[in-house]
């Protein structure tokens, strides 16, 4: 986007607040002050002289110049000053949060008893989930044969159904405050789900397409330790993943002005979810400007956010700065939200005073775009053209023929809301987008006019009452989310916006899908489908505290019940509304270490079973011989440290 054509939304953002929050100017290379820029006015005194005074005037005056020399004597000079400056000043406290854990995961059956084949005879089901969970080995050719009498042998691994692995992440959260009021954050995850054993120095890009072996290591066999993950050498991502930094400026009286690349969380985390939970895997992150103002116990803020930029051009010369090609593929984003909030300090303090604490609020975001972009998928390996990489390598100098008319727009309103009274708690979150979208294309093709209005809707539940000191908790969770006749499948892993051809095609895209943070199981939405959409369920549970202090530690059990059914029965796999029905159980220890409440050693182990219904099955008559479907399991096991 054209920075001057920021301005006017720059300046309606700020209008919105009630106030401007003054930060300080940024400052590239140099210090922020140097001592010769603080001088002080003499601390003398002029004297005062009229145009009458007598010669007897004059002993008394050079009395006064020589007490202003000796006072000038004992003055401070300019360094001193600076020196000065710098001891009053408040010194930056830098403090570091976050968590270390490793998991492990053994799941059985997840593909349910599909084979690789069924997307080749079911055209519909081509990209359905299930085909992720089956093994890689299942089917292959195995050179020597399964016992070694055999040459070569297929059938090795034919009933391959599990999965078995390890992976870890360590985030790192460091804050430098530089004084009450102005702060910078960071997170940066190392190892990022890295699968454990994943880089042995066996391993290398170069290595495997050469067809040659890592020197010093014949086999792989023979590996002698583990390298870091390096991106386009022998992974896909490197060992440090940055994933935020921001910076916020706050003023009491004024409010609060962030900027960055910062987490983005509302309410349960339905649509938008930071991802903070030790088991989390993922969040939501923005670029914005945020300004924020609390007004007669509310809180009130504004957001710029850039959602995307679309094609960023980046200079073939390492030195030059990559930049934004283009103003007209931009998706322009507005978050406006406002509510009534209460820090944890004062939730407690209103609960044990038997009060009801009542938080919640609205937020409302506009988004935009005019014109996509579309990679044609020639030029790089990546399927990015050469031009979004360096326009000079075509010689044109210009991305043209690859914009397709987008004229999208949508509006998401997300009302949240949360209940406490003694030991029960309610909590509500619902959320509508409506929109249209003019066209839908994803290919430098022949332009198609196919508008769709978005109509989605979903919500979600959560309540808890405890009982017994609060060790004995009692859970009935519920949520819903919108589906769409028009589409096959309810996957997150597949195009549930887009109508299926031969579909009655309504006009609408109505699949809602919540954040893939937000869990409520351990196999179905969780893997398979990677995230509840287009269908409801219930989840009623119980958990109990064998160990339960003030101070952090806890040791207890708790046992789910997650029943789901789909919201458009067409969209099923099996053509039937039921999806399944999974017990889920948990047992789960955290120690009472370091200064903050959830500080310290973390531990769970997780089972889960799903009896798949119709609708994770096969439709009537669509293949011969179909197989029966069968149960799916897991165990995971959680080890980590928070600090």
């Amino acid at each position: 986007m054209n920075p001057s054509s920021r301005l006017p939304l720059v300046a309606s953002l700020l209008a919105l607040a009630p106030t401007v929050v003054a930060a300080q100017a940024p400052v590239d290379d140099e210090p922020a002050y140097a001592e010769d820029e603080y001088v002080d006015e003499d601390p003398a005194a002029e004297s005062d002289t009229g145009d009458d005074a007598s010669a007897d005037d004059d002993d008394a005056a050079s009395e006064d110049e020589a007490g202003e020399a000796d006072a000038d004597a004992d003055a401070p000079d300019e360094a001193e000053v600076a020196r000065r400056r710098r001891w009053l000043a408040p010194e930056p406290t830098l403090t570091l949060h976050g968590y270390m854990r490793v998991r492990g995961e053994w799941q059985d059956h997840f593909a349910l008893g599909r084979t690789a084949d069924d997307s080749a005879t079911v055209p519909h089901l081509n990209g359905y989930p299930f085909r992720y969970f089956l093994p890689i080995d299942r089917g292959a050719t195995v050179e020597g044969g399964c016992s070694g009498a055999v040459v070569d042998e297929a059938t090795c691994f034919s009933r391959s159904d599990r999965l078995r692995y390890a992976n870890m992440r360590m985030r790192l959260a460091p804050s430098l405050a530089l004084s009450d009021e102005v702060r910078v954050h960071m997170v940066l995850d190392v190892f990022d789900n890295m699968v454990l054993g994943s880089t042995p120095d066996s391993s290398g890009y170069g290595y495997a397409l050469s067809g040659s072996t890592a020197p010093g290591v014949p086999l792989d066999f023979f590996t002698r330790t583990l390298n870091p993950a390096v991106a386009g050498r022998n992974s896909l991502s490197n060992s440090i993943y940055v994933r935020r930094a921001w910076a916020e400026v706050s003023n009491r009286d004024l409010g609060e002005l962030r900027f960055g690349r910062m987490a983005n969380h509302w309410g349960l985390g339905m649509v938008w979810n930071a991802g903070a939970g030790i088991d989390s895997d993922f969040s939501t992150e923005v670029d914005r400007v945020m300004i924020s103002r609390q007004l007669f116990g509310y809180t009130f803020g504004a957001a710029w956010d850039f959602a995307n930029e679309g094609a960023i051009v980046t200079p073939g010369n390492l030195q030059a700065l990559s930049f934004d090609g283009s103003d007209h593929d931009d998706v322009k984003q507005f978050s406006f939200f406002g509510g009534r909030m209460l820090t944890p300090e004062q939730e407690q303090e209103r609960l044990e005073r038997g009060d009801v604490a009542l938080v919640g609020g609205l937020y409302y975001q506009y988004r935009y775009q005019d014109f996509g972009y579309v990679p044609s998928g020639a030029g790089t390996p990546w399927g990015i053209p050469d031009e979004q990489l360096d326009p000079s390598i075509s010689g044109t100098g210009t991305l043209r023929g690859y914009f397709v008319r987008r004229d999208a727009a949508s509006h998401t309103l997300d009302g949240w809301a949360r209940l406490r009274w003694k030991d029960l708690r309610i909590e509500v979150e619902a959320a509508l987008v409506l929109g249209a979208i003019r066209s839908t294309q994803l290919q430098d093709t022949t332009y198609e006019n196919d508008r769709l209005d978005l109509r989605q809707f979903g919500y979600a539940i959560e309540s808890e009452y405890r009982l017994f000191e609060r060790k004995l908790g009692l859970y009935f969770d519920t949520g819903f989310a919108t589906g769409d006749r028009d589409v096959d499948g309810i996957s997150i892993r597949e195009d549930t916006v887009t109508p299926e051809d031969g579909a009655t095609d309504d006009g609408r895209a109505s699949h809602f899908t919540f954040h893939p943070n937000y869990r409520i199981d351990l196999i179905l939405y969780r893997n398979i489908l990677g995230a509840v959409g287009g269908s409801y369920y219930f989840r009623p549970g119980l958990s109990y505290d064998l160990v339960r202090n003030d101070h952090g530690r806890l040791l207890g059990l708790r046992a789910d019940v997650v029943y789901s059914r789909a919201s458009q029965v067409v969209q099923t796999y099996g053509g039937s509304p039921g999806l399944g029905v999974e017990l889920d159980a948990s047992l789960y220890y955290r120690s009472e270490d370091g200064p903050d409440l959830l500080d310290g050693f973390w531990a769970a182990f997780h089972y889960g079973i799903l009896f798949p219904l119709d609708g994770l099955g096969y439709r009537t008559g669509e293949l011969t011989n179909a197989p029966s479907i069968g149960k799916a399991q897991t165990l995971r096991a959680v080890i980590g440290v928070n600090f």
